[in-house]
């Protein structure tokens, strides 16, 4: 082979070797392993306390403060039941609240012919349950089972002599309200009443 050959057989395969040193280098990308922290803890949802039904000791605990004035102010005073003006003296009969272990409380108007609103809140067990729930279908209220599974008996009355009345049982409370004077608007008001004294009452 002439020398000038053997140069350019050099020179070609030393270039060869240049582009091949110049041509990139492909890296394999480092693959990230997630950690065992990484993973997202459960998160516990906390648990609704069951509301307990809490026995008035008298007739001034069983309704809101505010309530309890809104009804004075309609010339209404707290006349029966414990804390009353005239206590348990008031009537000589029990009422099927009292029998049950409950209290009722009357608002009237000092010296009227009968009571112009009753509300009443005692105690509920599976073991009166049963008992109360007959009594007071036999009476023909209407019957409702509301949303959260506590049942109402109730009659709308009317202007002449049937008093509006509605009934509230949950699963450890029975509430009451006999207003004297029926209708609609009477009626309305029992239901906001008999909630009233189950917010009260439950904590």
């Amino acid at each position: 082979m002439s020398p000038s050959r053997l140069l350019a057989s050099t020179a070609a395969a030393v270039l060869v070797i240049g582009l091949a040193a110049c041509a990139p280098v492909e890296s394999e990308e480092p693959v990230t392993k997630p950690s065992a922290s990484a993973v997202p803890e459960p998160v516990e949802t906390p648990t609704a306390e069951p509301e307990v039904f809490t026995m008035p000791a008298d007739c001034t605990a069983i309704l809101p403060p505010e309530r309890v004035t809104a009804i004075t102010e309609q010339n209404l005073a707290l006349l029966g039941g414990p804390g009353s003006l005239y206590g348990d003296d008031y009537s000589p009969d029990d009422t099927p609240e009292e029998t049950a272990g409950g209290i009722s409380c009357v608002w009237a108007e000092e010296g009227g012919d009968f009571s112009s609103l009753q509300i009443s809140v005692a105690p509920l067990s599976t073991s009166t349950r049963g008992a109360i729930i007959s009594e007071l279908s036999t009476q023909g209220l209407n019957e409702v089972i509301l949303e959260d599974g506590s049942l109402t008996y109730g009659v709308v009355g009317d202007n002449a002599n049937a008093p509006a009345q509605y009934n509230l049982l949950t699963d450890d409370a029975w509430v009451s309200v006999i207003n004297a004077f029926g209708g609609d608007a009477f009626f309305d008001e029992a239901v906001v009443l008999a909630n009233e004294v189950r917010g009260h009452t439950t904590n």
